[in-house]
């Protein structure tokens, strides 16, 4: 039934309706891949205070381990072909040493203050650990200017071919619904499981990043 929103009965007393948001320790962000999401999160740290993390950055907080991004691409070679289950992750011994890496280098990352951690990373695992988090996700679904986007990167400068281009970007994501499948119950790009999901074909680069250091604000 339709309802008058101006006949609403007072609600400033019920908690429900008043829950007061409190800034977390940590802002966890899946992103679609061409969606700009390091991009938006790097610029929206800048403009919130937090300290910024994803693989590379995560992985200089443990060099005893003599990890590298290209060891990390290289296992990554491996989850952009298929989609793989989380006991399958679980099983996998190089899944299980680099989650553990990771897992490591976000506790000294988290221990040093409010941060934002891009992907490696799950709020469940955050709130585990003894932090407050948020989810959030970047996503987008212009096909046309994902294939321009990808063209930034260095991996896909000189693709020429758009159908090349589409499946390496389908790949990109497959790699990253791999990782979230291996450290939480809840599906990557699920949009109803994030506290906050972020369209950045309509906001664009610079206003989904005021989106999301709003959540580093109060």
């Amino acid at each position: 039934m339709a309802e008058d929103v101006r006949k609403v009965k007072d609600v400033s007393n019920i908690k429900e309706f008043n829950e007061q948001y409190e800034l977390p320790d940590c802002i966890v962000l899946d992103s679609g891949y061409c969606s700009m999401g390091r991009m938006i999160a790097y610029k929206a740290c800048q403009l919130g205070g937090y300290a910024y993390y994803d693989a590379v950055t995560l992985l200089e907080l443990v060099p005893q381990y003599n990890v590298t991004k290209d060891d990390v691409d290289l296992f990554e070679q491996k989850l952009r072909v298929r989609s793989f289950t989380a006991e399958e992750l679980q099983e996998d011994a190089e899944f299980r040493r680099l989650s553990e890496i990771f897992s490591e280098a976000a506790d000294i990352a988290l221990s040093r203050g409010k941060c934002l951690i891009h992907d490696r990373l799950s709020k469940e695992e955050v709130i585990a650990k003894g932090y407050s988090c948020v989810n959030a996700m970047t996503y987008a679904t212009d096909i046309k200017a994902k294939i321009v986007k990808a063209r930034v990167s260095v991996l896909y400068e000189n693709v020429k071919d758009d159908n090349a281009v589409i499946a390496a970007i389908r790949q990109e994501d497959m790699i990253r619904k791999n990782w979230k499948r291996g450290h939480s119950r809840s599906e990557w790009g699920c949009l109803e499981t994030y506290d906050l999901a972020i369209n950045t074909d309509t906001f664009g680069l610079d206003y989904a990043a005021k989106m999301l250091a709003s959540l580093m604000k109060k």
